[in-house]
Protein backbone atom coordinates (compact mmCIF):
# COMPACT_ATOMS: atom_id res chain seq x y z
CA UNK A 1 0.00 0.00 0.00
CA UNK A 2 1.12 3.43 -1.36
CA UNK A 3 1.92 5.81 2.00
CA UNK A 4 1.06 9.64 1.09
CA UNK A 5 4.11 11.70 3.33
CA UNK A 6 2.93 13.99 5.53
CA UNK A 7 3.94 17.40 4.87
CA UNK A 8 6.98 18.80 7.31
CA UNK A 9 4.32 20.52 9.18
CA UNK A 10 2.66 17.70 10.04
CA UNK A 11 -0.83 16.74 9.15
CA UNK A 12 -2.98 18.05 6.47
CA UNK A 13 -6.26 19.13 6.42
CA UNK A 14 -7.43 16.07 4.51
CA UNK A 15 -7.19 12.39 6.04
CA UNK A 16 -8.14 9.03 5.06
CA UNK A 17 -7.82 6.66 8.24
CA UNK A 18 -7.52 3.10 7.13
CA UNK A 19 -6.59 0.24 9.50
CA UNK A 20 -4.77 -2.61 7.50
CA UNK A 21 -6.34 -5.71 9.44
CA UNK A 22 -10.03 -5.79 10.30
CA UNK A 23 -10.14 -7.05 13.76
CA UNK A 24 -13.06 -9.71 12.96
CA UNK A 25 -10.86 -10.91 10.01
CA UNK A 26 -9.09 -14.66 10.06
CA UNK A 27 -4.86 -14.40 9.97
CA UNK A 28 -5.71 -16.68 7.77
CA UNK A 29 -7.85 -14.75 5.07
CA UNK A 30 -5.16 -13.04 2.31
CA UNK A 31 -7.13 -10.79 1.19
CA UNK A 32 -7.36 -8.03 3.94
CA UNK A 33 -10.36 -5.62 4.27
CA UNK A 34 -10.03 -3.47 1.74
CA UNK A 35 -12.57 -0.26 1.43
CA UNK A 36 -10.43 2.24 -0.54
CA UNK A 37 -7.96 0.43 -3.05
CA UNK A 38 -4.83 2.11 -2.63
CA UNK A 39 -2.85 0.62 -5.49
CA UNK A 40 -4.80 2.13 -8.46
CA UNK A 41 -6.10 5.57 -8.53
CA UNK A 42 -7.10 5.89 -5.40
CA UNK A 43 -7.54 9.69 -5.56
CA UNK A 44 -10.84 9.06 -8.26
CA UNK A 45 -12.15 7.34 -5.90
CA UNK A 46 -11.50 9.49 -2.85
CA UNK A 47 -13.09 12.57 -5.51
CA UNK A 48 -16.35 10.22 -5.48
CA UNK A 49 -16.69 10.12 -1.36
CA UNK A 50 -15.46 13.99 -0.83
CA UNK A 51 -15.69 15.77 -4.29
CA UNK A 52 -12.51 17.72 -6.07
CA UNK A 53 -9.59 18.17 -3.45
CA UNK A 54 -5.92 19.02 -3.84
CA UNK A 55 -3.67 16.04 -3.21
CA UNK A 56 -1.48 18.46 -1.50
CA UNK A 57 -3.96 18.61 1.54
CA UNK A 58 -4.03 15.05 1.79
CA UNK A 59 -2.74 12.67 4.56
CA UNK A 60 -3.35 9.10 5.07
CA UNK A 61 -2.62 7.24 8.43
CA UNK A 62 -2.87 3.77 8.70
CA UNK A 63 -2.53 1.33 11.72
CA UNK A 64 -2.11 -1.92 11.34
CA UNK A 65 -5.14 -2.96 14.10
CA UNK A 66 -7.53 -0.47 15.40
CA UNK A 67 -6.43 2.10 18.12
CA UNK A 68 -2.57 2.58 16.81
CA UNK A 69 -0.34 4.93 16.80
CA UNK A 70 -1.77 6.30 13.40
CA UNK A 71 -5.08 6.54 15.27
CA UNK A 72 -3.39 9.08 18.18
CA UNK A 73 -2.08 11.49 15.48
CA UNK A 74 -5.44 11.59 14.14
CA UNK A 75 -7.16 12.89 17.48
CA UNK A 76 -4.37 14.84 18.06
CA UNK A 77 -5.14 16.43 14.32
CA UNK A 78 -8.49 16.82 15.14
CA UNK A 79 -8.70 18.32 18.59
CA UNK A 80 -5.85 20.59 17.50
CA UNK A 81 -8.15 21.79 14.51
CA UNK A 82 -5.57 21.28 12.03
CA UNK A 83 -7.84 18.26 10.04
CA UNK A 84 -10.55 19.77 8.32
CA UNK A 85 -12.34 16.50 6.59
CA UNK A 86 -11.99 12.82 7.89
CA UNK A 87 -12.38 9.89 5.39
CA UNK A 88 -13.10 6.57 7.08
CA UNK A 89 -15.05 3.58 7.47
CA UNK A 90 -16.16 2.90 10.13
CA UNK A 91 -16.53 -1.25 10.59
CA UNK A 92 -13.18 -1.90 11.44
CA UNK A 93 -13.06 0.62 14.91
CA UNK A 94 -14.09 -0.58 17.87
CA UNK A 95 -17.86 0.56 19.38
CA UNK A 96 -15.81 3.33 21.72
CA UNK A 97 -13.58 4.91 18.81
CA UNK A 98 -16.73 4.93 16.98
CA UNK A 99 -18.19 7.03 19.45
CA UNK A 100 -14.85 8.96 19.62
CA UNK A 101 -14.56 9.92 16.51
CA UNK A 102 -17.82 10.99 15.96
CA UNK A 103 -17.86 13.26 19.15
CA UNK A 104 -14.42 14.67 18.73
CA UNK A 105 -15.43 15.49 14.36
CA UNK A 106 -18.35 17.65 16.15
CA UNK A 107 -16.29 18.98 19.04
CA UNK A 108 -14.10 19.90 16.24
CA UNK A 109 -16.32 20.79 13.59
CA UNK A 110 -14.65 18.41 10.89
CA UNK A 111 -16.35 16.88 8.78
CA UNK A 112 -16.94 13.01 9.15
CA UNK A 113 -17.20 10.96 5.42
CA UNK A 114 -17.86 7.38 5.50
CA UNK A 115 -18.23 4.94 2.61
CA UNK A 116 -21.92 4.86 3.36
CA UNK A 117 -22.44 8.27 2.61
CA UNK A 118 -22.26 7.68 -1.43
CA UNK A 119 -20.66 10.57 -2.40
CA UNK A 120 -23.22 12.97 -0.79
CA UNK A 121 -20.05 14.66 0.69
CA UNK A 122 -19.20 15.14 -3.14
CA UNK A 123 -22.07 17.32 -4.95
CA UNK A 124 -22.92 21.03 -3.10
CA UNK A 125 -26.82 21.55 -3.14
CA UNK A 126 -27.28 24.60 -5.27
CA UNK A 127 -30.62 26.48 -4.64
CA UNK A 128 -32.31 28.23 -7.73
CA UNK A 129 -35.25 30.00 -5.63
Amino acid sequence: MDQIPMSGNGIEPIVVYMVKRHPLESIYDMTPFRWLHMDNGFQKELRGYIGLFDPNQLSILVDECPAGPAWSQLMDGLLSGRIQTIITHLAPLTSGQRQQLIGVCAYSGAKLVTPGDGGRNSIPVLSHT
